[in-house]
């Protein structure tokens, strides 16, 4: 992860209106609820982590990474809130990694991350896994985040087609994640806000039972009020399957 695109950022911009909601639910399959969020609205900090390794390891995961953000408090500089943020979440790794070194070789603990915090006009993203954050704007919804994942890869590759992508047999396979690895290689970008914009993050719990087409017309729908958007995300994600555990933070900018 670089911070170097950030030194260009003006120090000194109007500021907006923030309002946020979340949902962490099970989903209409799974026993377990190995996703959490946090929500940090003061500190213009939100997260999505997605857990995997089964029998509470996923729990372990992604708490672990909630946990050790939940006490974040933004810095005076963009710089030094950037430089906590990742050294919270390469804390939460380590953790990860000694907790899965405990469980025998052939244990595998680790959580996806994707996690948005806000620095004037602008919202940073860090991510590891396939939990997204897309961006809603002017009616036009759009993905902000990669897929760190085998079958992003074969799309890439030109091997399947974007929209075999969640049906294909390793749909579920990530590449990168925090606690998989002894050395966590965070991506890192960030984008300029504007009035009205709409941010979805989420866990692969959403999107892999809810249109893309579909979750565009909800926002639009629902605009107005983020914690009727999270609730009309998630029922209608449950209704076309709930598959999985999904987890989704809805996030609104008016400016002031």
């Amino acid at each position: 992860m670089t911070l170097s695109k950030s030194k260009n950022i003006p120090a000194n911009r109007s500021g907006f209106e923030i309002t946020s909601s979340g949902v962490s639910h099970t989903g209409n399959v799974r026993e377990r609820n190995e996703d959490s969020i946090l929500l940090l609205e003061e500190e213009k900090l939100w997260l999505v982590a997605d857990g995997m390794g089964g029998h509470q390891a996923g729990d372990f995961a992604s708490k672990t990474i909630t946990r050790n953000l939940e006490l974040f408090k933004q810095q005076k500089s963009l710089e030094d809130s950037i430089l906590l943020i990742e050294e919270n979440l390469l804390n939460s790794n380590a953790i990860i990694r000694s907790k899965s070194s405990k469980m025998g070789k052939n244990a595998t603990i680790g959580s996806t991350v994707v996690c948005a915090y806000i620095w004037q006009n602008y919202l940073f993203t860090f991510w590891a896994g396939d939990s997204r954050i897309y961006r809603f704007r002017k009616r036009k919804l759009d993905r902000l985040t990669d897929d760190h994942s085998y079958v992003e890869e074969l799309v890439r590759m030109g091997k399947i087609a974007p929209q075999d992508a969640e049906s294909h047999p390793a749909a579920n396979v990530v590449l990168k994640a925090v606690g998989i690895d002894d050395e966590l290689c965070l991506d890192f970008d960030y984008v300029e806000i504007e009035d009205n914009d709409i941010f979805v993050i989420c866990s692969d719990g959403l999107y892999k039972d809810l249109e893309v087409s579909n979750m565009s017309s909800l926002i639009n729908d629902n605009k107005n009020d983020m914690a009727v958007l999270t609730q009309s995300l998630l029922s209608h994600s449950l209704d076309a399957g709930g598959t999985d555990n999904t987890s989704i933070i809805t996030i609104k900018a008016n400016r002031r």
